[in-house]
């Protein structure tokens, strides 16, 4: 079956056969026929899930650690490096407190404190702004002279402006612009101006530039702020001598408390002054008001006894009082005079009588007695009538008497209406009087309350100027110092440790971001999970890198050599994985295909060859890659003769195929290289070859077919054998690469059975460790030496970085 090695072998063949197509032409065989129709399932629909999840990202930092912690170690050293050359800083604090108010020695009904009603936070809010003031930094300035004192004095800039020398040579004007050229003049030069005014100071003075140089310069290295939850306020000097940082903290406080004090008896001075002006003003207008209010009076005879009466007013109500008074003594006797005159017996006066009680205490003894004796007597009896006539007699001097009280109360009465009758009268007189006393005293009253105002007024000035004067006197502070500035002992930056912290994060996050902008622009299959995710196909198998050099001419041939090894067991695994992939186990047909080259096909297809053959079937593995041909190379078979002859009808199956050193594995090479590899593949005489073989006993025919992109030669070997192997390698294959040729493949009405991801690592198979299962059992033996007549090339696509 094998071909005369003497035979010479040409490099390319004579292009396909153009005659009339024979009777079993490929478009007229219905199980090999490119264009048959095919039950093609719905292609699943292609979802581009970019979001990574929390191990995915774990992944990646696993992956480029290495590039990670060289990252945050350069950070961590330029922060050490940068702290380690700055100058270091020391800081002065010193603490103050802020009191709501001064204590007062002298406390008064109204203080003239200004701040007693102004809220907390404004009144600290104040205090704090007043401890950043320019007049407090130019105090502390002048007073320890810090601008001069090594601070950067501003060089003086030249004059802006000078006129030119009288006879110097001078350029001739140029010629006046007209029209737009003006129009943009004009334009550019308020646009320099308005630059010019925003760039340059308004003034030249060095002195004033110097200065506000030194107040920046100041004001930069004191930080005022207030200690949270307390009326203490905190300043802070940073300075690169700690002594002068201790003088300066220090200085600010006792500036702060004087520039207080200052404030406080200027306004308490100002306040006196103010006062005692408008008290000479307010004392002139009392007495002008006091005299005319007096000529006045004097004027219109005008008695005022005090303040708020006079003496009309005083004797009306005297007469009104003495009118009630009189009504209720009329109302009292009329009441006791019908009383008497309608039931005397009742009256309080008759009852009051002490005659009248006699009189009736002797009738009730008679009485007594009268009866006595008309138990004994008859009623003419002489003592019985004595008895009558001395009753009789004492009711005659009880009526008298009660008849002499009726008198005396009626008399009573007219007493008292008379004298209720001259008291209205002279109450009506006096009432009259009244009136016309009011109808002059308006203007009186008047110039009363005037002098009345111009009094309250003269008596608070009075007094606020006596509690200012005194206040002013005895004023004390609200502001104390607390704690010192003491000179600090160690540098308060560089900090050291938080300047490495802060440099190793951003080394952390920089190289986090160099890996992510890494893996972002990285279009290839980093993880084998992401196959199923990206494909829709189900992963076959990952194939380990294999780093050991090897002197096979594949490593292929290493599942050979070292049935227990890795790749072995990798390639074992896939085999099994077809076994599983249909219902009637591994495909009897399969073709092996890529994106592009160098991705581990040809090694990917000779080594499942030898596990097929392993197991005792009969292989034969096909090189239909006819453009770029490598299985001959592998195995060191002569390439005289191959699929390329036979297709294009010069060469039978037997003398194609060849025996190879592996027992049950036979292999036809690709053959000389044909002007159109497609048209040939297009052709009957693809699935004559295969049904040929099986008829011969071939179990399993494996292909070595060419990549997917670019070429139309796996798209229609897929067709003519129906089972395609897709073959990527894990962080080299673009994803967008893949899905492109997984869309041509499926537009041909190919489906790929499953993926083979090869040259895979520990950082690509999150869930794949080789080295823990793979090789699992007693040691694998050492690998056998190369067979006679082997070379020692390796395949690139396996052994390249």
């Amino acid at each position: 079956m094998s071909q005369d090695p003497q035979h010479p072998e040409p490099d390319h063949l004579p292009a396909a056969h153009r005659g009339p197509a024979p009777s079993h032409a490929l478009q007229l065989r219905g199980n090999h026929a490119l264009g048959m129709p095919i039950a093609q399932a719905p292609a699943p629909q292609e979802e581009d899930d970019d979001t990574l999840d929390l191990r995915d990202l774990w992944r990646m930092v696993v992956k480029h650690k290495g590039l990670l912690v060289s990252v945050a170690i350069g950070g961590l050293l330029v922060a050490l490096l940068l702290s380690f050359i700055k100058t270091p800083l020391y800081l002065a604090t010193t603490t103050v407190q802020v009191d709501k108010r001064a204590a007062r020695v002298v406390k008064f009904a109204q203080d003239a404190d200004a701040n007693q009603d102004v809220d907390e936070r404004t009144a600290l809010g104040t205090q704090l702004e007043l401890l950043k003031s320019r007049v407090l930094a130019e105090r502390v300035i002048d007073e320890l002279q810090l601008d001069r004192q090594g601070l950067p004095m501003p060089t003086a800039a030249a004059p802006a402006g000078d006129a030119a020398p009288a006879g110097s040579d001078a350029e001739p004007e140029a010629p006046e612009a007209t029209g737009w050229q003006a129009m943009m003049g004009n334009l550019l030069d308020r646009i320099k101006d308005s630059y010019g005014k925003i760039r340059e100071p308004a003034s030249n003075s060095a002195e004033r530039l110097n200065r506000e140089q030194v107040l920046k310069a100041f004001n930069d290295t004191v930080k005022a702020e207030q200690v949270r939850n307390s009326r203490m306020l905190r300043v802070q000097v940073e300075n690169a001598s700690p002594q002068l940082a201790a003088r300066i903290a220090n200085s600010v406080a006792e500036g702060f408390i004087a520039l207080n004090l200052e404030r406080r008896m200027d306004s308490s001075s100002y306040a006196k002054t103010f006062l005692e002006t408008q008290l000479g003003l307010t004392k002139a207008k009392l007495e002008e008001s006091e005299r005319k209010l007096n000529e006045y009076a004097r004027s219109r005879n005008i008695l005022t006894l005090d303040e708020k009466t006079n003496v009309l007013n005083q004797t009306f109500t005297e007469y009104s009082t003495a009118l009630t008074k009189a009504e209720q003594d009329v109302i009292k006797t009329d009441s006791d005079y019908e009383a008497i005159r309608t039931a005397p017996d009742t009256s309080r006066q008759v009852l009051e009588s002490k005659t009248i009680q006699d009189y009736k205490a002797q009738i009730s003894k008679l009485d007594q007695d009268y009866q006595e004796a008309g138990k004994v007597y008859k009623d003419d009896f002489p003592k019985m009538k004595q008895l009558r006539a001395q009753m009789d007699e004492l009711n005659s001097r009880i009526k008298a008497e009660v008849q002499s009280i009726l008198a005396s109360v009626r008399n009573q009465a007219q007493t008292a209406k008379r004298q209720e009758q001259l008291i209205r009268s002279r109450l009506q007189q006096t009432r009259a009087e009244i009136m016309q006393a009011q109808d002059r005293s308006v203007d009186f009253n008047l110039l009363k309350r005037e002098v009345d105002t111009n009094r309250e007024l003269y008596n608070g000035l009075l007094q606020q100027v006596k509690e200012v004067g005194v206040a002013g006197g005895v004023e004390t502070n609200n502001i104390q110092v607390v704690d010192k500035a003491e000179v600090p002992l160690f540098p308060y930056k560089p900090k050291l440790a938080l300047n490495a912290a802060i440099g190793l994060l951003a080394g952390i996050v920089l190289g986090l971001g160099i890996v992510f902008l890494m893996e972002s622009m990285d279009d290839s299959i980093k993880f084998a999970d992401e196959v199923e995710k990206l494909l829709q196909v189900p992963l076959l198998g990952v194939i380990p890198k294999v780093k050991e050099k090897t002197n096979l001419t594949s490593l292929a041939l290493l599942v050979h050599e070292d049935p227990r090894g890795h790749i072995a067991e990798a390639y074992r695994s896939v085999r099994t994985a077809l076994q599983f992939s249909t219902a009637d186990g591994a495909p009897r047909r399969l073709v092996l295909t890529s994106t592009t080259k160098n991705e581990g096909k040809s090694t990917t297809a000779l080594a499942l060859a030898i596990n097929f053959a392993q197991m005792g079937a009969k292989v034969v593995l096909i090189d239909a890659d006819m453009r770029n041909p490598s299985v001959h190379k592998y195995l060191n078979l002569p390439n005289t003769a191959g699929l390329s002859n036979y297709l294009s009808g010069h060469g039978k199956p037997g003398e194609i195929t060849r025996m190879s050193a592996i027992d049950n594995l036979m292999v036809i090479t690709a053959g000389p290289i044909p002007p159109s590899p497609v048209d040939l593949l297009t052709g009957p005489r693809l699935g004559e070859l295969m049904d040929l073989l099986e008829v011969r006993g071939a179990q399993y025919i494996i292909f070595d077919g060419p990549p997917v992109l670019g070429l139309a030669d796996a798209i229609v070997l897929g067709n003519q054998v129906h089972s395609v192997l897709f073959v990527a390698q894990a962080s080299q294959t673009r994803k967008s690469h893949i899905k492109d040729a997984f869309r041509r493949l499926r537009m041909a009405g190919v489906m790929p059975c499953g993926v083979v991801l090869t040259k895979t690592t520990a950082q690509n198979t999150a869930y794949y460790t080789y080295d823990n299962y793979y090789g699992y059992g007693v040691d694998s033996p050492a690998p056998k030496p190369p067979a006679a007549g082997q070379g020692d090339r390796t395949e690139p696509s396996l052994t390249a970085a």
